[in-house]
């Protein structure tokens, strides 16, 4: 029984890890650079910047 405990917490952990990893690698850094390219953002960013 313990055998199947640690085998399934050893997938759930494998699992969380990879979907996280996953995001870190594959898409955080596409949806980074189209905020980057995106106009209107640049525009937001320009409205809301403090003005030291």
């Amino acid at each position: 029984m313990k055998v199947i405990e640690k085998t399934l917490e050893v997938t759930v952990l494998l699992s969380v890890t990879v979907a996280f990893g996953g995001y870190a690698l594959f898409v955080y850094p596409f949806e980074k650079l189209s905020e980057k390219l995106n106009p209107e953002v640049k525009r937001k960013q320009l409205k809301y910047a403090s003005q030291n």
